[in-house]
């Protein structure tokens, strides 16, 4: 079992147990394999495919923002650095009060270690306020934004935003096939004597 932000107030999640692990392990293998924040719609989908994840997954498992920080330089594209130093905003998509705030946060030369809450409403509940603030165009990051405007899935952010049960059953599916990517099987991987590091 594993508890997908239970702590926080979200899902419980059955995982089957018993996984075999891998024999690499390189930090060079993540980016390719995680979304950017400045990923097109297009983008997201093309690598969610990759994985045997629909566009309903992409949507959903978007929700884990719910929960979480990022850094000044990824949404610092959203603004551009005017004449005198000081940012100002060239992304129309955003609240301009919410982007007040976050030019605030982020000034211009800020430091680079500097987080923001992806949900500065409920930052520590794992609840349906990510989608609330998408419809309020209170996204955080690039790649939260066009789930709202783009038509393919501006729908299942609006049906999320109104009804975290609905939210929390769709995350449940999507978590565990998510969990499901590349289970080994057999006599491929390993079983670590250690989960950090591999045998030697």
């Amino acid at each position: 079992m594993v508890m997908t932000g239970k702590q926080a107030g979200g899902p419980v999640v059955q995982i089957p147990t018993g996984r075999r692990d891998g024999k690499v392990s390189a930090a060079s293998n993540v980016r390719p394999n995680i979304v950017d924040t400045s990923f097109t719609m297009d983008e997201m989908i093309k690598l969610f495919s990759s994985k045997g994840l629909s566009l309903d997954d992409l949507v959903t498992l978007s929700g884990a923002h719910t929960i979480g920080s990022a850094h000044c330089g990824a949404f610092s594209d959203r603004f551009q650095q005017d004449s005198k130093g000081k940012h100002k905003l060239i992304d129309t998509s955003l609240d301009n009060a919410y982007a007040e705030e976050l030019m605030r946060q982020c000034p211009a030369g800020a430091n680079p270690s500097t987080t923001v809450k992806i949900d500065p409403n409920t930052s520590f509940a794992f609840d349906n306020q990510y989608y609330q603030n998408l419809l309020a165009h209170r996204g955080l990051l690039q790649s939260d934004s066009v789930l709202l405007s783009d038509d393919r899935t501006r729908k299942q952010v609006e049906s999320f935003a109104q009804d975290q049960v609905i939210f929390f059953e769709s995350w449940a599916q999507s978590f565990l096939k998510l969990a499901s990517i590349g289970v080994k099987n057999g006599e491929e991987g390993e079983i670590r004597a250690s989960c950090s590091t591999t045998n030697a």
